[in-house]
């Protein structure tokens, strides 16, 4: 049971350093997405700020519980808990409030033929 924990905190480092190179790079797959033109631009920077919010101190946070001498069982372990799902709920909650009129009727943002 340990190794699998052990495991999930060295993933919770690869997924931070994974967001990191994203927050640099700028483009990618995780930039790839259908939505209209007129929002890709502020999308992309609004992933890109959330990928620096999050990538930072979740690479903090996981290299501090890796380290500790607890384990899954330290502190470091609820606060990087915490801290993503916190993270995710605030993304999903300003991209609907800052996009919400393209996500209300996506077919009059479709380009005209």
């Amino acid at each position: 049971m340990e190794s699998a924990f052990n495991f999930m905190m060295i993933f919770d480092i690869f997924i931070a350093i994974y967001l990191l190179y994203y927050a640099i790079k700028g483009s990618g797959k995780a930039y790839e997405n259908d939505y209209p033109e007129e929002m890709q631009e502020a999308h992309r920077k609004l992933l890109r700020t959330f990928c620096w919010i999050t990538g930072v101190p979740l690479l903090v946070l996981s290299i501090l519980e890796y380290t500790s001498a607890e384990g899954i069982q330290s502190p470091w372990s609820i606060v990087s808990i915490i801290y993503i799902l916190a993270c995710v709920v605030a993304y999903f909650i300003i991209f609907r409030v800052k996009f919400k009129e393209y996500l209300r009727d996506p077919r009059k943002n479709l380009p005209k033929k």
